[in-house]
């Protein structure tokens, strides 16, 4: 899932505090609590972004463009 991706990537970096929010998407009470650190820190980074209508989809499956485009954007984090 969406929110899966994002843990995994948050926890390679090193789980980093985060001062991220998701309360601009319409569906973030979705998100796992488990996943809630991750999905806030990967919005925050601008690693993750909404899909139509402002919405997170966290329990949605990650296609394999998204996969591609949100492990581009980690590795351009990485490297600042």
């Amino acid at each position: 899932t969406r929110e899966q991706l994002a843990v995994m990537l948050y926890r390679y970096a090193g789980s980093p505090a985060t001062e991220g929010s998701l309360t601009g998407f319409a569906d973030a009470a979705s998100v796992s609590a488990w996943a809630q650190d991750a999905m806030e820190w990967a919005v925050a980074e601008g690693i993750l972004t909404g899909k139509n209508g402002s919405a997170l989809d966290p329990q949605g499956t990650a296609s394999r463009a998204e996969v591609a485009t949100m492990l581009m954007r980690f590795t351009q984090e990485q490297a600042e």
